[in-house]
């Protein structure tokens, strides 16, 4: 999935993300949280939007984050079809396309049933620009 958002963006003339160990963490924060809770949503468990950005201190000085999420069964849940309904869809093609992202965030969680479904994958990507904290 890396290397399939880095390819899309080169080839529409954006700047590639980099891996970001923070944003990774957040990902998985929240992909086991919409497990958890069987809620597929930027915020499940009634959690706020910020809530895992904040538990991992990405957010700090000037932060922007995104996020975009994808889930399907077997072969829907593969890298290609995740990132094929991302750019099929204008408010995730937004989200990818963003020129100001730095750092790329992933997680992906496969689960034997989830959603009333077998054999699905739980994608979660997380985009984020951070500007240095300046001192007092």
């Amino acid at each position: 999935m890396r290397c399939l958002i880095n390819w899309t963006r080169r080839h529409n003339d954006m700047a590639p993300v980099r891996d970001h160990a923070e944003l990774d963490r957040s990902a998985a924060i929240r992909g086991n949280d919409i497990r958890r809770c069987g809620d597929f949503s930027h915020t499940p468990c009634g959690q706020s939007f910020l809530q895992v950005f904040t538990a991992v201190h990405y957010l700090a000085g000037t932060s922007t984050v995104g996020e975009n999420l994808a889930w399907g069964q077997s072969r829907l849940g593969s890298a290609r079809a995740a990132m094929s309904g991302w750019l099929a869809s204008p408010g995730h093609r937004q989200i990818l396309f963003t020129a100001d992202w730095r750092d790329l965030g992933l997680s992906l969680s496969k689960s034997r049933w989830l959603f009333g479904r077998a054999n699905v994958s739980l994608w979660v990507a997380q985009f984020g620009h951070r500007t240095a904290v300046l001192g007092p």
